[in-house]
């Protein structure tokens, strides 16, 4: 069986969200141990800013601007990384979305396209991935939820609905796929330091000025260090559900 337990040289990634807060840091750091990666994100500008970074290390970098609500498009956006990059070892399911208002106030449409970025997303990108990860032997599958997925916060329900909800479609995906060597994790990280919601660059470079304090929010270059460690560990072994908070998290427990 192939493994990518020996390391990521030469290996094929695609990460959503990487334009931003832990998608980036993911999609940097797997590129930091040797994998040409596909970035999925909104903004142009910011994916042609990450794609630099890895290009100037003579990797490979696939900036393709998308929006995940777009669910028909998605298999196609696989087919393109593999085509350009190879078969995919490892796909990070990093991008996330929320309309913070109360159950009665959210409109059915801001529901619904909660629900088709962080849920259905997921699930069209690892069911286009899965074919091309069984052909090369295994490969690795993360779904980034959140502490929200495991308590449910005021004013979130579309958000914590879906988070949720990708806890039994990991579950799902890693009873389809461990007999091909296609491991499937859950990650539930905490608080961390990011722009996240924000679509505007300058909103984002605004949002990393801010010096934040490690007790209470995370680097999400940890949280990127872990993914890429369950990247390379031997294929026999599963982080099946993780969570990862900072030491004085409140969302959780």
């Amino acid at each position: 069986m192939t493994s990518i337990g020996e390391g990521l040289a030469g290996a094929a990634a695609l990460v959503t969200g990487a334009t931003s807060g832990l998608g980036r840091a993911v999609a940097l750091r797997l590129a930091a141990g040797g994998a040409n990666v596909a970035l999925l994100g909104r903004s142009q500008q910011d994916l042609d800013d990450v794609a630099e970074q890895i290009e100037t290390t003579g990797l490979r970098a696939l900036p393709i601007q998308v929006d995940l609500a777009h669910a028909a498009s998605l298999g196609e956006v696989v087919d393109r990384a593999v085509r350009e990059l190879g078969k995919l070892s490892v796909l990070v399911n990093a991008a996330g979305t929320d309309v913070p208002r109360s159950a009665e106030d959210l409109s059915l449409d801001e529901w619904e396209r909660v629900l088709a970025v962080n849920l259905t997303a997921p699930f069209m990108l690892a069911q286009a991935a899965m074919p091309h990860m069984r052909q090369r032997g295994g490969g690795l599958i993360v779904n980034i939820s959140s502490v929200a997925g495991r308590r449910g916060w005021a004013n979130a329900s579309a958000y914590c609905a879906t988070k949720f909800a990708l806890t039994g479609l990991t579950q799902s995906l890693a009873a389809e796929g461990r007999q091909d060597g296609i491991r499937v994790c859950v990650l539930y990280p905490g608080a961390m330091s990011t722009s996240w919601g924000t679509f505007e660059p300058t909103q984002r470079e605004a949002g990393r000025a801010q010096p934040a304090d490690d007790r209470d929010s995370l680097d999400p270059a940890i949280v990127a260090d872990l993914i890429a460690w369950m990247a390379t560990a031997p294929w026999h072994a599963v982080l099946n559900e993780v969570t990862m908070t900072p030491i004085r998290e409140t969302g959780w427990p």
